[in-house]
């Protein structure tokens, strides 16, 4: 495959995009882990936290299907006797 002027500058442009795309992912990066120290939690959390309101904006309902999520996980975890219940 022989490549003229005009692909070469269409690849070389795709190159030159991909570059600053990773640089701008590595800043973003760069600015969860220090939201998180700011905030003394992992980065994952403020990753998680950016995805749903990603999420939530684009579709809407994902934070109300997310609660319903923690709800049921929550109903499988059984009961425990409080601490006062426990001394007694």
């Amino acid at each position: 495959m022989e490549l003229d002027h005009k692909a070469r500058e269409a690849i070389e442009d795709i190159i030159n995009r991909r570059e600053g795309i990773n640089s701008i992912q590595a800043q973003l990066k760069e600015d969860i882990k220090a939201i998180a120290e700011y905030l003394a939690v992992k980065p994952a959390q403020v990753a998680r936290i950016v995805s749903l309101v990603e999420r939530e904006r684009a579709k809407g309902d994902v934070l109300e299907a997310e609660r319903g999520v923690i709800d049921a996980a929550e109903s499988m975890i059984p009961v425990t006797a409080s601490a006062e219940e426990q001394d007694a």
